[in-house]
């Protein structure tokens, strides 16, 4: 058994180690590049094509940094209350990242550069309003450490830069009145200036562990800016690029170009590491005279030969940017760096193994919480307890702290982790186990619940009891009111308390009064329905019964159509003949001097006045000889006689 284990630790820790010296170039997740933006972090692969995003939470993101080992980035918030410098965990395969917290706010820190040191796990980053460089292990939570302070010669700490290998930190003074170049051992020792002449306000550093340089960028006085290079000891200075219009902050160096953000543009700009022309160097052969110098010029920069590229285009204002270098695949046999890597590839590896035993006692654990602890609980392996979530109890988490608590009513778990009871109508208590009537109504008083939770029950007493729980004994009460009547009759005794005197005066009626009451019909419960009550009603409902029919009648009335006017017009001659006998209204016309027309429009109304074509003469006769209803049968007769 311990030989099969020994076997299998000693296949993952090979497994791991060939997993962390292979090229990371395996799955689509994985990036190349990495920018921060103001409110975020942009993954770009090597044809800087965006592959992702992160750490969308912050809002003001400078600088940062890069730890391949782990492959975790390191970066700055400037309006972070709590948090300055946080770490942010890339999840290859569920596609998301995690950012937390390394560094504490301790002030206003305003972080210029970010670098990492592997080897000891320590942060540096320089702040320039307090001009200091810190560094600070990125475990425990441990107060940051100042390793350079510049504040009190006026030094202004941008950009910071760890030599791995060697064991040194190099940063650039950008105070413009005495800028500089300069490198510290990493335990505070050995301070050097390497760069301090021909030199304006530098940004960003870099170490480029692959051909043992430096690079950093120059904001030259005006327009101008410039991209140089030197060794790690300050020799060899060569100029790369010297162009105009940007603002750069922070540079990245690959096996064979160099790349920097850009404030003005937004954007990254790439340059080969091929130096555009040598300048000057800093270290010379002893032959030559200390007098001989090579003066610095400005050399125009040569875009035919080594053309600036725009690499990507970004939404945002650049700032930081990390570049991934495959530094410990191909430092391995680097005889200064073989040994560091090697020392930190046994730290990751290490830690992995721990990972993975870690790993299989949280998978054991699991089993034994599934099988051991109930409903979620977590099981402790050194006391052989569950501790269970809210809501259960029992040593395997097996009770349900709401299961048959509440007698009459609902049960849920409070704030405070307790069982609570929500009880129903009716029903009071802890654990809603009282009866809100058990014990209010005395007396055989009967309880009545309201459907309203907010109104409290009532008692509805028997006879000769009364009072909210029917306590009061009515009987009781009167008697004693009647006996002090007998010996004060002027004293006030209650209404009610008459009847109840009458009963026990037939008893005792020597120590009973009974009441006397001067008005005692005022008491009495008054009638509604008397005589006059009953007259007003009728009178009324009859009153509102015709003013309907008048209304209803006006309206049939108002929209009522007319009846037709009915008239009919008959043609009469002026004056009969005297030969009027055989003519007959088809063969004897009158003629037009002769006739008149009649217009009857109601025959029953039709008098001798509506007729003036006839004869006075034969109307006088007519008068005189017969009645009015006749005269209207003669005209009718003559005007048939006479129509043609």
């Amino acid at each position: 058994m311990i030989r099969i284990r020994f076997g299998m630790d000693v296949l993952l820790v090979l497994l791991l180690a060939t997993c962390l010296l292979t090229p990371a170039h395996g799955t689509p997740l994985e990036w190349d590049f990495a920018v921060t933006l103001r409110t975020k972090i942009q993954f770009m692969d090597s044809s800087w094509q965006t592959i992702a995003t992160a750490a969308h939470e912050f809002d003001e993101l400078s600088a940062l940094t890069f730890d391949e080992s782990e492959e975790l980035i390191y970066f700055n918030d400037l309006k972070h209350r709590n948090g300055s410098i946080f770490s942010l965990k890339r999840d290859l395969i569920a596609a998301n990242h995690v950012a937390e917290q390394t560094i504490a706010r301790t002030g206003n820190e305003s972080v210029g550069g970010l670098a990492y040191d592997p080897l000891n796990m320590n942060l540096f980053w320089s702040d320039t309003e307090q001009r200091k460089i810190f560094f600070a292990p990125i475990h425990g939570y441990a107060t940051p450490k100042v390793l350079v302070d510049l504040s009190a010669e006026g030094g202004r700490p941008d950009g910071v830069a760890v030599d791995v290998c060697r064991r040194k930190l190099y940063w650039t003074n950008s105070n413009v009145t005495h800028p500089s170049v300069e490198r510290i051992n990493l335990d505070g020792s050995n301070r050097t200036v390497i760069i301090n002449s021909d030199i304006d306000m530098p940004r960003g550093i870099v170490v480029d562990q692959l051909s043992d340089r430096l690079f950093w960028i120059d904001d030259l006085k005006g327009v101008f800016f410039s991209v140089e290079s030197c060794k790690l000891d300050g020799s060899d200075r060569q100029v790369v690029l010297k162009d105009k219009h940007h603002e750069p902050l922070n540079l990245a160096v690959t096996n064979d170009a160099i790349y920097w953000t850009d404030r003005t543009t937004r954007a990254v700009w790439s340059h080969p590491k091929v130096p555009v022309i040598k300048v000057t160097t800093t270290s010379k052969p002893e032959e030559e005279d200390s007098t001989d110098s090579t003066d610095f010029k400005d050399p125009e920069p040569v875009a035919e030969d080594c053309p600036l590229v725009r690499v990507a285009n970004l939404s945002e204002e650049a700032r930081g940017i990390v570049v991934r270098t495959g530094f410990y695949q191909r430092l391995q046999k680097d005889h200064h760096c073989a040994s560091i890597v090697r020392k930190v590839k046994d730290r990751v590896v290490e830690q992995n193994r721990k990972f993975e035993i870690r790993s299989m006692l949280d998978q054991k654990i699991k089993v034994l919480e599934d099988e051991r602890c109930m409903n979620g609980g977590e099981y402790r392996a050194a006391t052989d307890l569950c501790i269970c979530p809210t809501g259960f109890k029992g040593s395997r988490c097996e009770i349900r702290e709401c299961h048959n608590y509440c007698v009459h009513g609902t049960c849920q778990m409070s704030e405070l982790a307790y069982p609570k009871c929500y009880c129903q109508p009716g029903f009071t208590g802890e654990r809603c186990e009282l009866s809100v009537c058990s014990g209010l109504c005395l007396n055989g008083g009967h309880c009545r619940v309201s459907k309203d939770e907010n109104e409290a029950p009532s008692c509805e007493c028997p006879a000769k009891f009364g009072g909210a729980r029917c306590e009061q004994n009515s009987t009781e009460i009167c008697s004693l009111f009647c006996r002090l009547l007998k010996h004060e009759p002027e004293m006030y005794v209650p209404f009610g308390c008459h009847s109840i005197c009458e009963e026990l005066a037939q008893d005792n009626s020597t120590n009973i009064a009974v009441p006397q009451y001067e008005h005692l019909e005022v008491c009495l419960t008054p009638r509604v329905w008397t005589s006059s009550v009953i007259i007003i009603l009728v009178v009324g409902i009859v009153s509102s019964l015709l003013l309907v029919a008048v209304i209803v009648h006006g309206i049939r009335r108002l929209y009522k159509p007319k009846r037709p006017r009915i008239r009919k017009t008959f043609v009469v001659r002026k004056q009969a003949r005297s030969n009027s006998a055989g003519d007959t209204p088809l063969t004897n016309r009158p003629l037009a001097t002769e006739q008149c027309e009649i217009t009857i429009e109601n025959c029953c109304n039709m008098n001798i006045c509506e007729t003036p074509c006839f004869d006075p003469k034969l109307v006088e006769q007519t008068l005189s000889k017969s009645s009015c209803k006749e005269d209207k049968k003669i005209l009718i007769h003559n005007m048939e006689d006479d129509l043609y």
